[in-house]
């Protein structure tokens, strides 16, 4: 499947959130990003090509304001998550947030008494699954199933941040997380289980979200990581892989330190932030986590032939077959770049 200009000049754009670009391709971009998770993709695929499907049946997905699913909705934003708890929608952030200072449990030691775990079953998974079935089926991108607030999130959305943190490091709470985090664990698994059941092979794989840092580091140690957090992502990880998905941790801040536990948690892809020094990591981490790179090398104003000289870089340096990367859309500097990246990396992985 030799490189053809016209991939490029018949591409069709479709405008979202972000312009997505749709090559005419030999195959879709679900089929690259898949054989990109097996080093052998024909192109380097971009973020965006992962989509992420958040229907509104979820409890979570309207209270924090993102549902993304096949019909638009309509319906109201913030309200009760699948626990019960309160978020508020904020719209200059165009999200929802749990109002702080008055958490749902206040000594975690307490959670069997306080927190009540959702009935999975309730939920309208035939009613989901038949509204959307064409959207997932004649998607030419990859759908991930999310589930958003994973583990530590969700501890910081009955605690609040602060004693969320705390309880992670106390060792008198230590066990009594430990036991909270296998109980979500299996709660995500029961989701999964019915994905599985109702959407199957319509959806490629499983994100969830569990943000581990702000701007100038992580929230925590690797030592803290390793034993609160990777031995029960990894139980939830272990059973996404058996049903034959691909798994997705979409975790925000500065956490190049904590990539190692990410791979030891069992995750094939990581959605992180422009601020890590992805030439370090991709470096030493390429071959066992598919990462958005950032074009960030490039500069902003950059002029067309500019562009195409900085692709030519970023190529050479993240383009390679045995470790797949994604273009992110952080950071893009523009079309030329893109263009150059596809036509590059379809000519150099059609060599390898």
């Amino acid at each position: 499947m030799k490189f053809d200009p016209k991939e490029i000049e018949n591409a069709k754009y479709i405008q979202g959130r972000r312009l997505m670009i749709e090559y005419a391709s030999p195959i879709t971009a679900r089929e690259n990003f898949r054989r990109a998770m097996e080093h052998k993709q024909l192109w380097m695929p971009k973020a965006d090509d992962k989509m992420n499907f958040l229907p509104e049946l979820l409890p979570d997905n309207p209270a924090r304001a993102m549902v993304m699913q096949g019909k638009k909705y309509e319906g109201p934003v913030g309200g009760l998550d699948m626990f019960g708890i309160d978020w508020e929608f904020v719209p200059s952030a165009n999200g929802s947030i749990v109002r702080p200072g008055n958490p749902t449990l206040k000594d975690v030691t307490q959670w069997r008494e306080i927190i009540k775990f959702p009935d999975v079953d309730s939920w309208d998974w035939e009613g989901s699954a038949e509204s959307d079935r064409n959207y997932l089926a004649e998607s030419t991108r990859p759908q991930f199933f999310c589930i958003l607030t994973g583990f530590f999130e969700r501890l910081i959305s009955f605690m609040d941040f602060g004693p969320a943190a705390y309880a992670l490091m106390n060792r008198k709470t230590k066990d009594d997380v430990k036991e909270l985090m296998d109980k979500i664990a299996d709660l995500w698994i029961d989701v999964v289980d019915h994905v599985y059941k109702y959407y199957g092979d319509l959806v490629d794989g499983i994100t969830i979200h569990d943000d581990w840092g702000a701007q100038d580091g992580p929230f925590f140690n690797e030592r803290i990581v390793r034993e609160m957090l990777v031995p029960y992502m990894r139980k939830v990880t272990d059973h996404i892989h058996s049903l034959g998905y691909f798994t997705n941790l979409h975790s925000c801040g500065k956490v190049e330190r904590l990539i190692p536990c990410m791979i030891e948690a069992g995750w094939d892809c990581w959605d992180g932030m422009a601020i890590n020094d992805y030439h370090l990591i991709y470096e030493q981490y390429g071959d066992k986590l598919l990462m958005n790179v950032p074009a960030n090398d490039c500069p902003p104003d950059a002029d067309d032939d500019t562009q195409r000289e900085w692709a030519a870089k970023f190529v050479e340096e993240f383009a390679i077959k045995d470790k797949p990367a994604a273009l992110s859309h952080y950071n893009d500097p523009g079309l030329p770049f893109d263009f150059e990246v596809y036509k590059l990396t379809r000519e150099k992985f059609d060599e390898d």
